[in-house]
C-alpha cells in the first residue's frame, strides 16, 4: 500500500495546505486539468452535490492559479477546498502527467496518509458517486474488527506438516514490531522446530497439553525484568511488553493461515534447564496448520468447534 506523496500547496484563498493536513481523516483528492472547462465544471458540481456525504473531506487540485480557483469556486458555489498545483509538481510526483498535461485522476487517502484506491484517466459522468461508494466501503472495512482477530482461536487440532523457516521468522518479525517502554524491546524467542529439540521440550509440557506434541514448531517466549522498565507500584513492563509482542504474533499467524496457541501449562524451571535460560519463561506457543482432530480428547474436540465465549463489554469497560 503506497503513501500519498509529501506536498505543500496553496488553497484558493492563498493559504498553505500540506500533506500533514490530511493525516487523521479520510480524504478524496481529485485532479482536474483546468477550472471552468465543461468537464471540470461538471466533475466539481458532482462532487459538490455529495459534499456532506464525504463529510466535507474533498480536495480538488489543478494547475490553475489561486485567483482562477477562487473565481471558479465562487461562481459554482463549491464547498470544498481547491489547491493550486501551478508547477504540476504534485501531479508529477503521483505519475499523472502525460506529455506535460495533467491526467484527470482521483485518490482516496486514509488517516495514515496511505492511498487506498486510485482512478487514473477518469471519465466524469458518475465518477463522484463511484468514489463515494468506494469511500464508504473502505471506512466500513476499517471500522470493523480486524478479520484475523475475529478468526483467531486457541485451536488445538494441529497438523504436523513442517512450517518453513521463512514463515516462522515472519511471525517473529511481526512480534518484534510491538511497542515497548522506551523502545527497550524486552522479548526474546527461541523457535524450536527440530525433532530432537521438540522432543526435549515436550518433557516440560503438562499432561493437558498433549496436543502440542503434534505441533511442528514450539516457540519459547522469555525475558528478564531488567530488559525493560521497572516502575512504581510494581509495574514490571518486561511482562507487559512481551505480552504485546505475543499478541502481534498471534494476529500475524492467523493472517498467514496458521494456528499460534500460547499456553501456561508447562514447567518453566524445566524449560530453563533444558535450553540454558534464566529470567522468566513467559509462555510457550504451539505453531502449526489447522485441520487434524483425531488426536484430541473429547473435551478438546468439543472446544475446537464451540462458539467463542466472551463476557459482555459492559463487564470489562467503563466510559467515564
Amino acid at each position: 500500500m503506497k503513501k500519498m506523496v509529501e506536498f505543500s500547496l496553496l488553497t484558493e484563498e492563498g493559504q498553505p495546505f500540506t500533506f500533514q493536513d490530511l493525516l487523521g481523516d479520510y480524504w478524496v483528492i481529485y485532479f482536474y486539468p483546468k477550472a471552468g472547462t465543461s468537464g471540470c465544471t461538471s466533475e466539481a458540481q458532482q462532487f459538490n452535490e455529495l459534499f456532506e456525504q464525504f463529510e466535507g473531506h474533498i480536495i480538488g487540485v489543478s494547475p490553475d492559479s489561486t485567483k482562477s480557483l477562487s473565481s471558479f469556486k465562487e461562481k459554482h458555489g463549491l464547498k470544498f477546498t481547491l489547491l493550486s498545483d501551478s508547477k504540476k509538481e504534485f501531479a508529477q510526483a503521483l505519475g499523472i502527467l502525460k506529455d506535460g498535461r495533467l491526467v484527470r485522476s482521483t485518490f482516496i487517502v486514509d488517516p495514515w496518509g496511505r492511498i487506498r484506491k486510485e482512478w487514473i484517466n477518469v471519465k466524469v459522468d458518475g465518477h463522484a458517486q463511484e468514489v463515494l461508494e468506494a469511500y464508504r466501503k473502505i471506512k466500513e472495512e476499517d471500522f470493523s474488527i480486524n478479520p484475523s482477530i475475529l478468526q483467531r482461536r486457541a485451536f488445538r487440532g494441529l497438523r504436523s506438516d513442517p512450517i518453513e523457516d521463512e514463515k516462522l521468522l515472519r511471525l517473529i518479525e511481526a512480534a518484534h514490531l510491538a511497542p515497548s517502554c522506551f523502545n527497550k524491546q524486552p522479548w526474546r524467542f527461541i523457535v524450536v522446530r527440530t525433532k530432537e529439540n521438540l522432543e526435549k521440550l515436550h518433557e516440560a509440557l503438562s499432561s493437558g497439553n498433549y496436543w502440542m506434541k503434534y505441533a511442528p514448531a514450539l516457540i519459547i517466549v522469555h525475558t528478564k525484568d531488567e530488559f525493560d522498565c521497572q516502575l512504581s507500584d510494581d509495574r514490571n513492563y518486561a511482562l507487559f511488553d512481551t505480552g504485546l509482542a505475543v499478541g502481534f504474533l498471534l494476529v500475524q499467524a492467523t493472517q498467514m493461515g496458521l494456528v499460534a496457541h500460547p499456553v501456561a501449562g508447562y514447567d518453566p524451571i524445566k524449560v530453563k534447564e533444558l535450553f540454558g535460560l534464566d529470567g522468566r519463561i513467559v509462555t510457550l506457543i504451539a505453531v502449526g496448520k489447522w485441520g487434524r482432530f483425531d488426536q484430541l480428547n473429547e473435551k478438546h474436540l468439543e472446544l475446537e468447534k464451540s462458539p467463542r465465549n466472551r463476557q459482555e463489554l459492559s463487564h470489562v469497560v467503563q466510559l467515564v
